[in-house]
């Protein structure tokens, strides 16, 4: 794999500054990066007005519908993707040199994997997705199938992976969840038998930004009793032990 083949693909809404740091750090530690941006905002919030020079290096996709949410946005930019590699990113992450982005591609050109996950700092671990109680609760907790070196087999990585795009266009987001479909995402990733790893030497910063307009988005939690529903949980339980029904 070429770094040629990859396109960096975000999904953003609301968050103008965030996105425009993420672009900026990915020129500055990756060599002419093909990055594609989704946007859904409102006109008055949308990156490409508030940094038109920094949208400039990049393909921006403004969106006419504002918040089709994570499931739709995700999708899109996806599709736009031309390349034979992927690798998605949350708009408030930041690429730093620790991304090791070089060791990444040889290990997913190595490695049994289709989706390879880095971590966000402390968070990223790698995380399984196991049915409770008749199968009626999902845990999500640490632990990993197996292992070689740093690289952990598991069920669910960070929102930082490097992957095929074939393997996510056939995969896909939920359209119906505008947000809570990260774990979503991942169980029907479980169901398709796709091999799921993280490299846990390489990391991601996660450097969380947010806003008026876009905290309300974020907390809608129908879309997660939406998505537990669908597959038949009516709880789950998180690593810390919290426990939410759908």
């Amino acid at each position: 794999m070429k770094l040629s083949e990859i396109t960096f693909c975000i999904k953003t809404i609301h968050r103008p500054w965030s996105c425009h740091r993420l672009v900026e750090s990915l020129h500055q530690h990756i060599e002419s990066p093909n990055i594609i941006v989704v946007d859904d905002g409102l006109p008055e919030t949308r990156f490409s007005g508030k940094y038109p020079e920094t949208a400039k290096r990049c393909t921006v996709i403004n969106l006419d519908q504002h918040d089709v949410g994570v499931g739709v946005g995700r999708n899109t930019v996806v599709d736009a993707v031309k390349s034979e590699y992927l690798f998605l990113l949350d708009d408030d992450h930041v690429v730093t040199p620790n991304l090791y982005l070089d060791k990444l591609i040889e290990r997913f050109d190595n490695f049994d994997v289709d989706l390879l996950g880095v971590r966000q700092g402390s968070g990223g671990r790698p995380t399984m997705l196991s049915p409770l109680m008749n199968s009626q609760r999902i845990w999500m907790h640490r632990g990993e199938i197996r292992r070689n070196g740093h690289v952990a087999w598991c069920h669910m990585s960070s929102n930082a992976f490097l992957a095929r795009t074939e393997t996510i266009r056939s995969l896909r987001w939920d359209e119906e969840l505008k947000t809570y479909e990260h774990w979503e995402f991942f169980y029907r990733a479980k169901l398709a038998q796709l091999q799921v790893a993280v490299s846990g030497d390489c990391f991601i910063r996660h450097a969380h930004v947010t806003s008026d307009a876009y905290r309300p988005l974020r907390g809608r939690s129908k879309f997660r009793s939406m998505g537990l529903r669908k597959h038949g949980f009516h709880s789950m339980r998180y690593p810390g032990g919290q426990i939410v029904r759908a």
